[in-house]
């Protein structure tokens, strides 16, 4: 009788052997699969989509001509070229309100300072003022050519430079202040300058002449006691006015009122009860020409009557005197 040996092979995987994979190895399978399918997938559109692009006629296929490019190309330039000149235009018009703006302020603080100054007027109470030359309030014309605005052929304005001298008083203090235009040879339009000088005197009745120093500095205008305010000013003028607002033209029943040809003179205590400025100042662009035609004044006065009419600022305002008599 013989023995056999039996052998029993055992599997290799017994969860495979059972049907049963590991959650990994079944992720991992799943995962490869759908990799597979999804190129596959990818690379069999692609080709689709070329294979129907090529195979379309050329004429249905989209795009521009060089023509409509061209077209394209000449309305975008004209576009850019409309904005720019519409940017361009507001940049100017920006600056010209800027510029506007600037000489209407300069010209209102000047106004508002000579106008200070007015309003500060006082009488001295000196009966000898012929001798001893003190003015309560004084102006003159200087020699020079003023300046008459045209327009159409036809005299609008006829602009004047006055030399003023006012009288203040304060406490114990005279105060001397001035105002005169430094114009160019003959022609009048220039340079603004005020004038200040001071005296303390306790006594109610001023004796010190303090005109003469003002009247000696016009036209060359000393750095002592004199300061550049502006340029361009081409208009100063001042109008006395009584309290019946007549012009105090000369008067023999008030000989404190000193006329002469060239200008007033409030002497004593007599002061006007309100006066009239009148100031006029020319554009930035108008001032800068005025310079360039300085060494020709024929052409500066053409240019200025012809001209400065629109391109400067005028300004007016009636000043009261708090100490004149009613």
């Amino acid at each position: 009788m013989k023995t056999r040996l039996a052998i029993r092979t055992l599997p290799m995987n017994p969860h495979r052997e059972r049907g049963l994979l590991s959650p990994a190895l079944s992720s991992i399978s799943v995962w490869r699969r759908g990799r597979w399918n999804g190129a596959r997938w990818f690379w069999a559109s692609m080709s689709d989509i070329l294979r129907r692009t090529l195979s379309q006629p050329r004429r249905q296929r989209a795009g521009l001509t060089i023509l409509e490019m061209l077209v394209s190309t000449a309305m975008l330039s004209l576009i850019v070229v409309g904005l720019t000149a519409a940017l361009i235009q507001m940049q100017k018009a920006f600056k010209t309100g800027i510029k506007q703006n600037t000489i209407t302020d300069a010209g209102r603080s000047i106004v508002d300072m000579i106008a200070g100054d007015l309003r500060q007027m006082s009488d001295a109470q000196n009966t000898n003022f012929f001798r001893a030359r003190v003015y309560n309030f004084w102006w003159g014309y200087p020699d020079v050519s003023n300046i008459v605005n045209y327009e159409n052929g036809v005299a609008i304005r006829t602009n004047e430079l006055n030399d003023i001298f006012i009288l203040e008083h304060t406490n114990t203090t005279w105060v001397g202040v001035g105002y005169a235009v430094s114009n160019y040879p003959g022609i009048g339009v220039g340079t603004l300058y005020r004038y200040e000088t001071n005296w303390n005197a306790m006594a109610p009745v001023f004796t010190n002449d303090l005109w003469t120093q003002f009247s000696k500095g016009l036209g060359y205008f000393p750095t002592t006691n004199w300061h550049r305010v502006a340029d361009g000013v081409i208009d100063l003028r001042v109008t006395a006015y009584d309290q019946y607002g007549n012009t105090n033209y000369y008067n023999p029943n008030e000989p404190g009122v000193a006329y002469y040809p060239v200008g007033y003179a409030f002497t004593s205590n007599t002061l006007p009860n309100s006066v009239e400025l009148e100031f006029a100042i020319l554009e930035p662009e108008a001032l800068v020409q005025a310079r360039a035609l300085a060494g020709n004044p024929t052409a500066l006065m053409n240019y200025l009557g012809t001209n400065s009419a629109p391109k400067m600022e005028v300004f007016r305002q009636r000043i009261t005197i708090p100490v004149a008599p009613r």
